[in-house]
């Protein structure tokens, strides 16, 4: 016996759900904390979160959700936290861009001071634009112990002099050979 397909009632194209994109669900929960942060402290909150790039240093301890765009997040909890209306992004924010010069200038001043470690486990240093105003610097390694990536992470803050880039640089991220994040200091 021949069955005839069951008709099923499908919505037009433009009715079907879809899954936001990772920059709009980082924008998102940027915007929750930013709420969060004007509620318990007000106008004063978002100078020091705006201004003061407390926003910025924040989506690094915010996990996955920011891990998606941080630049997204970062824009989502200035947003919230100038109680400002939603606008998401259309597009990713972070840009990132591998920085040659940074790397040369830290491996040869590194091997002046006598570190040839350091200059040899630096792998690639990128600029991590997260705002006009704000970015990080990531610095892939070798390393794999998170007690050597601080220690690495350490001597990189006493060379950076924080002037190599437009705007303010916020955090530091040292990355293992895996890209994972496994070390992060300020700036």
């Amino acid at each position: 016996m021949h069955r005839a397909p069951t008709a099923r009632a499908s919505r037009p194209a433009k009715e079907r759900p879809t899954a936001s994109p990772d920059f709009t669900k980082a924008y998102a929960a940027g915007y929750e904390e930013g709420e969060k942060l004007y509620d318990a402290g007000g106008k004063g909150a978002a100078v020091r979160e705006v201004v003061g790039g407390g926003c910025a240093r924040r989506a690094l301890a915010a996990g996955a959700g920011a891990d998606q765009d941080r630049g997204a997040w970062v824009k989502g909890c200035q947003d919230g936290v100038g109680d400002a209306p939603r606008h998401p992004p259309a597009h990713p924010l972070t840009k990132r861009e591998s920085n040659q010069k940074l790397l040369k200038g830290f491996r040869a001043w590194a091997r002046a001071q006598g570190d040839t470690a350091a200059a040899r486990h630096a792998g690639r240093v990128f600029t991590v634009e997260l705002t006009r105003r704000d970015y990080d610097i990531e610095v892939s390694t070798d390393y794999s112990s998170r007690a050597e990536a601080e220690k690495f992470a350490g001597t990189f803050v006493v060379w950076w002099d924080g002037d190599d880039g437009p705007g303010v640089a916020r955090n530091l991220v040292i990355l293992d050979p895996h890209g994972r994040r496994i070390a992060t200091r300020r700036l």
